[in-house]
């Protein structure tokens, strides 16, 4: 996790909120929020769903505050938490390579957890939109309604990230089944935890690369 000072969910919120009442480089910040939140925490599926709710609670307060574009604000910061979730689930798929390439350390419900929390991530998003949008009121709950049942229907990009990731992990269930022995049930819970650990800091690795390859292009 960030050697950084952790943000609080109310922090999280706050911050949310007030980036996307400025209304600059929505999706960007929110990128990096969502990843930055997300680096200080496990990425397990609890710490997830906290950290979406807070974020979504920040825009849907940030956007009432908001006289106009109320849609197009609303749909950079949901793009731009998506895309943290995508690059989330890159990372996960690089923590469970790393943890299951010593097959004897983990048992297959390991793996076979991991890719039921992977397959969760887009149905998290949406459920937290969704309920934070009930709450709203106006414009914010008519759109992010809306929002929502689009990202339902076309997909989202984390999403199609976590279909690639979860057949790659799939692919290595089978072919370590044979090799790994059965961990038990605290076992079970150290991978878990081992994996999500890894997972953040792995996160923190592909944003880093993500910042230098911008910074790279702003110097051109």
């Amino acid at each position: 996790m960030s050697d950084s000072k952790m943000f609080s969910l109310e922090q999280i919120k706050d911050s949310a909120r007030s980036l996307l009442h400025s209304g600059e480089d929505v999706r960007a910040k929110l990128h990096e929020l969502t990843v930055r939140a997300l680096t200080q925490r496990q990425l397990a599926e609890q710490e997830i769903r906290e950290v979406i709710g807070a974020i979504t609670e920040g825009i849907s307060l940030g956007a009432a505050e908001r006289a106009e574009d109320v849609r197009a604000a609303l749909g950079d910061a949901l793009n731009g938490m998506d895309d943290a979730l995508g690059h989330a689930a890159e990372a996960m798929q690089l923590a469970w390579g790393e943890v299951s390439s010593h097959a004897q350390d983990f048992a297959e419900q390991d793996l076979k957890q991991g890719i039921s929390e992977l397959k969760n991530v887009e149905q998290v998003f949406l459920e937290t939109v969704r309920r934070v949008g009930q709450g709203a009121n106006g414009l914010v709950k008519q759109e992010m309604a809306a929002l929502a049942e689009h990202a339902q229907s076309s997909g989202t990009a984390s999403a199609a990230r976590v279909k690639v990731v979860v057949e790659d992990l799939g692919n290595r269930l089978r072919a370590t089944a044979q090799q790994a022995g059965d961990a038990g049930k605290n076992a079970a819970r150290e991978v878990g935890a081992r994996v999500a650990t890894l997972a953040s800091r792995k996160l923190s690795e592909i944003s880093a690369r993500i910042a230098d390859k911008a910074e790279q292009l702003k110097q051109k």
